[in-house]
Order: C-alpha cells, then sequence, then structure tokens
C-alpha cells in the first residue's frame, strides 16, 4: 500500500519515492499554475491547504469523526453542545478548578456542620 507522499506523487505524475523532493516541489508548483482542483491555489509551490485538498491529501473520513465527515457529505448537521463545553472548561486553568473544588467543598463541610449543630439531621 502506498504513503500518502507516494499518491500524492503518484497524482502529481512524479515517479512516486516516498521522499518530498525538488521533483515534487516542481510539480506542485506546475500543478498550482495550472490551476486544477476546486478550491482556489495560488502559484507560489509550496503546499498549503488549497493544494492538499485538491491532492487528495486530506480526507475528512479519514481526519474527521464519522458524524462530521456525514456531515460534510451531505448530511444533517450534528450538535455541538459536548465540543462547546469541553472547549469552555479548558479555557479555566487546572489550578482555577482546583482552587474552586476546594472552595466549594470547604462551604459544603461547614454548611453540613452547621446543620448538625442546630439539630438537623
Amino acid at each position: 500500500m502506498p504513503t500518502r507522499i507516494e499518491s500524492v506523487q503518484s497524482r502529481l505524475g512524479v515517479p512516486p519515492t516516498g521522499d518530498w523532493d525538488a521533483v515534487t516541489d516542481g510539480a506542485v508548483l506546475a500543478y498550482q499554475r495550472a490551476g486544477l482542483g476546486q478550491a482556489q491555489m495560488a502559484p507560489h509551490g509550496h503546499t498549503d491547504a488549497a493544494t492538499m485538498v485538491n491532492l487528495g491529501y486530506y480526507k475528512p473520513h479519514e481526519i474527521f469523526p464519522s458524524k462530521w465527515a456525514d456531515y460534510m457529505a451531505g448530511g444533517e448537521r450534528p450538535g455541538t453542545f459536548g465540543r462547546d463545553m469541553s472547549t469552555a472548561i479548558n479555557q479555566v486553568p487546572r489550578w482555577a478548578w482546583v482552587g474552586m473544588t476546594v472552595t466549594f467543598g470547604l462551604l459544603a463541610y461547614l454548611a453540613w456542620r452547621g446543620d448538625k449543630k442546630r439539630g438537623f439531621k
């Protein structure tokens, strides 16, 4: 089975060596100048995202979870609540979470102790 570089090289029409060499760079520039593919490419010779998508290097079903790959293929848009919550939680440093946990734990203990002193069960 060919490597990804070899598959890109074969798509460019150069010998598939598996190494990104000067021949491959020249073929990338020629490909960009030809303007082949769906995404807009500027002919600069560098392998930017638009060039790699047009060459078939990025495949959504390999990169994204299946629900998002299905959405990009025309399916229904999946929910983002879990992703958004995990992103929001990651914005707070861990020391802040530890501090809040200790603070609320202490407040809960003091409330429990106060209830115990008043005779509540």
